[in-house]
C-alpha cells in the first residue's frame, strides 16, 4: 500500500499539471449572459422531444413530421442510454481528463457523436440530412457533434445535437446560433 500510495500522487499530480492538454478537447466556456439550455432529469427529458421534433420540422416544409419524430426521440433515447453506457463523471472537460489518462474508456464528444450519429443514420431518414460537425478542427478545443438539415440544405442551417456538453443531458440548437464555429466534418469515425 505504502508504495501505492507515491504512485496515486504522481498520477494525480501529474493530471492536474496535464488536465489543460489533457481535457482541452471539446473545450468551451460559455461566455457571461450566453444562452444556456436547462438541465432536466432523465425521467423529464422525454417531454422535450416534442419541442426537438418542432424544431427538427420546421428546417424546411419538406421534412416530414413523422421523420422529425422519429428523429427527435432516437436523440434523446441514444443520449440517455449513452450517458448510463459512458457514466460521466463531474463535468466533460473532467471527463475527458479520465479518458486520456487511460481512467475511463469512452466519452470524448467525438465518441458521443460517433455513437449517436449510428442509431441515426438507421433510421434511414428521407427528409433529413445528417452530419458529422467539427468545430476549431486541429486545435486542442476541438468539438464534434451531430448536425441535422433538412434534404439538401445548407449545413450551416442545421440544428447541432450536442449530448456531450451537458454529460448526456442532449443540447440542441441551430448551427448559426450556437457558440461553437461548427463546419461540415466526416461522416464517419474519426481516425
Amino acid at each position: 500500500m505504502a508504495a501505492a500510495l507515491p504512485t496515486l500522487r504522481y498520477v494525480v499530480a501529474s493530471g492536474l499539471m496535464w488536465a489543460p492538454l489533457f481535457g482541452a478537447g471539446c473545450a468551451h466556456t460559455p461566455p457571461r449572459g450566453a444562452p444556456t439550455d436547462a438541465v432536466v432529469p432523465a425521467d423529464s427529458r422525454r417531454a422535450l422531444v416534442p419541442s426537438l421534433r418542432d424544431s427538427l420540422a420546421a428546417l424546411a416544409p419538406t421534412v416530414r413530421q413523422e421523420e422529425a419524430q422519429r428523429a427527435a426521440a432516437c436523440a434523446f433515447e441514444v443520449a440517455q442510454r449513452l450517458e448510463q453506457e459512458y457514466a460521466p463523471i463531474g463535468p466533460p472537460l473532467f471527463h475527458n481528463l479520465l479518458i486520456n489518462l487511460g481512467l475511463k474508456k469512452r466519452g470524448l464528444c467525438c465518441h458521443w457523436t460517433e455513437d449517436m450519429l449510428a442509431p441515426l443514420q438507421a433510421l434511414r431518414l428521407q427528409t433529413l440530412d445528417l452530419h458529422w460537425g467539427v468545430a476549431r478542427a486541429g486545435t486542442l478545443r476541438e468539438h464534434s457533434s451531430v448536425v441535422v438539415t433538412a434534404k439538401g440544405q445548407a449545413f450551416e442551417e442545421g440544428i447541432v445535437l450536442d449530448a456531450w456538453r451537458h454529460s448526456g443531458r442532449l443540447y440542441w440548437a441551430f448551427v448559426a446560433v450556437d457558440r461553437y464555429p461548427w463546419k461540415k466534418g466526416v461522416t464517419n469515425r474519426p481516425p
